[in-house]
């Protein structure tokens, strides 16, 4: 019986500029609180952007209005796509709201 051992092969690590941040900190914590309290959809969080954290973080957040479905379906974000909800009439005065803050 022959006996056949694997070598360990080295682990290549990614390069720093391809690692993302975990999101944190109060600017962060922030817009998430005012998205979530307003019941706001972003971009962000609906097509799952690698770079929320940053943007967030930075006190910016880019806002999809008439809720969280895309009617367009372009295939490079990760929206839902499909027929659009009934619309929010208070809306445009809940982003507005959130802007000011």
């Amino acid at each position: 019986m022959k006996l056949f051992f694997l070598q360990s092969i080295e682990k290549i690590r990614k390069p720093k500029w391809l690692k993302v941040k975990l999101p944190t900190g109060s600017s962060y914590k922030k817009v998430r609180n005012i998205t979530q309290s307003n019941n706001l959809h972003t971009i962000c969080e609906s097509g799952n952007c690698p770079n929320m954290g940053e943007c967030w973080g930075a006190g910016t957040a880019t806002f999809m209005i008439l809720g969280n479905i895309c009617t367009r379906s372009c295939g490079f974000c990760n929206v839902k796509t499909g027929r659009s909800l009934p619309v929010d009439l208070l809306e445009p005065k809940k982003v507005a709201r959130s802007i000011k803050l």
